[in-house]
């Protein structure tokens, strides 16, 4: 096999959750369809026939549930039952494709690298430690003004 068009771009969790979410509507493959299409297997069923590969079900839905969860949680003891659950989801499930491109383009106005801002919109680091673990150099690439700004950006959308 010969690769005819090479392609460099990485995608952040946002676009892969988006397109895995879709995927799984265009298909039919939440819970519910997926009970109806266990009962039909093997029968004539009338209307468009779902595509049907569960293992391929399977991985799109625990890669969405993976995506899903907030990395950055920690429980608290005093926490109700409905602060721990929005907490628990991660804040790439709140966000839309407008606020995401604000949150790139917030992040365009310092000379990044892009795997730098991916990996900033991923992890969305909160505080100083984290982010320095991500930007190379960042203690002499930018001021802590800077680097203040980046994290109330990352805080905006996070």
């Amino acid at each position: 096999m010969k690769v005819l068009e090479q392609r460099d771009a990485f995608l952040s969790d946002y676009e892969v959750l988006q397109f895995l979410s879709k995927l799984e509507r265009k298909h039919k493959w939440d819970d519910e369809n997926l009970a109806k299409q266990q009962q039909n297997r093997g029968k004539r069923v009338r209307g468009a026939r779902p595509y049907f590969n569960p293992p391929l079900q399977c991985a799109v839905r625990d890669t969405i549930s993976y995506l899903q969860v907030n990395k950055n949680y920690v429980p608290q003891e005093d926490e109700d039952e409905a602060a721990k659950n929005a907490r628990m989801s991660a804040p790439i499930t709140r966000m839309n494709d407008e606020q995401f491109i604000e949150f790139y383009q917030g992040l365009d106005k310092y000379e990044l690298f892009k795997l730098e801002k991916l990996q900033i919109m991923n992890q969305l680091p909160r505080n100083m430690v984290h982010l320095y673990a991500i930007v190379e150099e960042c203690d002499s690439r930018f001021t802590e003004a800077q680097i203040q700004d980046i994290i109330s950006i990352v805080e905006r959308y996070a």
